[in-house]
């Protein structure tokens, strides 16, 4: 029932995945694979963000991860040049994704050095199981250091980004928790929840009863079938109208004829542009516990019973509030993050490097 609404992230769910070992280097004597592939030595410093020196070992290995990922949505190979959004290409995307990557990156690490909220030897331990893991799972030492090798990168740049991973889960949970140097108060978080809850501020709960117009792929049944639900739903209309309980009988018809599969038993909670129109309008104009008449949607006939809105107690909204702050906060530092590139280095097209890469030469 739900629209898929368009939601900004910012890529960390990518970006602090589990990082990927898996390269296509080979085991060659001498130079690192980014010495091999760029000329440059693995610690040359090819941009600054925040003032922050960024290697050419830690560049290429992110460039490297965003080209395996795009590269799985092709069955020939990367379409380097294919648009798509707003004239951007493939290679721009990519190179924008790797940069977004090291800026968010960056920023866990500024926010760590300014706020000191992680405990040493926790962070440790972490870092000392992820390697035993890699160790194990590579088949000993000598293995995981010939992946590592393979991938472009050293253990030291690998223990970075496994700590800079649990750095971030660790800044989401304390940074504004209670007690924390930015903790959110009862008062911030119930003005939240009287700003953004309520039907006061277009948020609605309801229940329905669909009569669907479509089949399980979208599209629309016959003539004869669309009058036929219209019927069906017409008389369970009328047996809610005739009833002195309507909304138990609500309930007992909703079992028996919803058509809407997912509903959960106690309906939906939903703000402007979360349903299509005709079911939020249909649901903003009935008083609390009134039962509508026939709404027409894309998807069918509704019958709408609409419960009083919901309103999250402090408690229940703290841990989205502080996340919600969080984000907000990581965001703007992202967008505001200085970035300057080395005056004498020119940085290798996605195309080349990972053609290369990817032959292991």
């Amino acid at each position: 029932m739900k629209k898929l609404k368009s939601v900004f992230s910012l890529l960390l769910a990518f970006a602090l995945m589990t990082v990927s070992l898996t390269g296509c280097g080979g085991d060659k004597k001498g130079d690192s694979l980014v010495k091999r592939i760029t000329g440059l030595d693995p610690e040359t410093t090819v941009m600054t963000i925040n003032d922050s020196a960024i290697s050419a070992e830690l560049y290429y290995y992110w460039l490297s991860i965003v080209c395996e990922d795009t590269a799985a949505y092709y069955t020939d190979g990367i379409q380097w040049d294919e648009i798509l959004y707003d004239n951007v290409t493939v290679s721009e995307y990519i190179k924008s994704t790797t940069l977004d990557t090291l800026i968010q990156y960056q920023i866990v690490t500024d926010l760590d050095k300014e706020y000191h909220l992680q405990d040493q030897e926790e962070v440790q331990t972490y870092l000392d199981q992820m390697v035993a893991n890699n160790v194990e799972n590579f088949g000993g030492e000598e293995e995981f250091d010939k992946s590592l090798a393979d991938a472009g990168v050293t253990r030291e740049t690998i223990l970075y980004l496994y700590k800079t991973q649990y750095l971030y889960s660790d800044l989401q949970d304390k940074l504004y928790a209670p007690g924390g140097p930015l903790e959110v108060s009862d008062a911030d978080i119930q003005s939240f929840i009287d700003q953004n809850y309520g039907a006061e501020n277009g948020v609605y709960s309801a229940k329905h009863i669909l009569f669907k117009t479509v089949d399980d792929a979208g599209a629309a049944l016959s003539g004869e079938e669309i009058a036929a639900q219209k019927q069906k739903a017409q008389g369970v209309l009328s047996q809610l109208r005739a009833s002195e309980n309507p909304q138990e009988l609500f309930d007992q018809l909703m079992a028996e004829h919803n058509e809407d599969l997912g509903e959960p038993a106690e309906g939906y909670s939903f703000g402007p542009g979360e349903m299509v129109d005709e079911f939020y309008q249909g649901t903003a104009a009935l008083e609390e516990y009134e039962i509508s008449d026939l709404v027409e949607s894309q998807f069918g006939y509704h019958i709408i019973l609409r419960l009083p809105s919901e309103k999250p107690t402090v408690e229940e909204s703290r841990e989205g509030y502080m996340l919600e702050q969080f984000s907000t906060m990581f965001q703007e530092r992202v967008t505001g993050a200085k970035v300057e590139y080395a005056k004498d280095i020119t940085l290798m097209e996605p195309k080349e490097y990972y053609t290369q890469y990817s032959k292991g030469e």
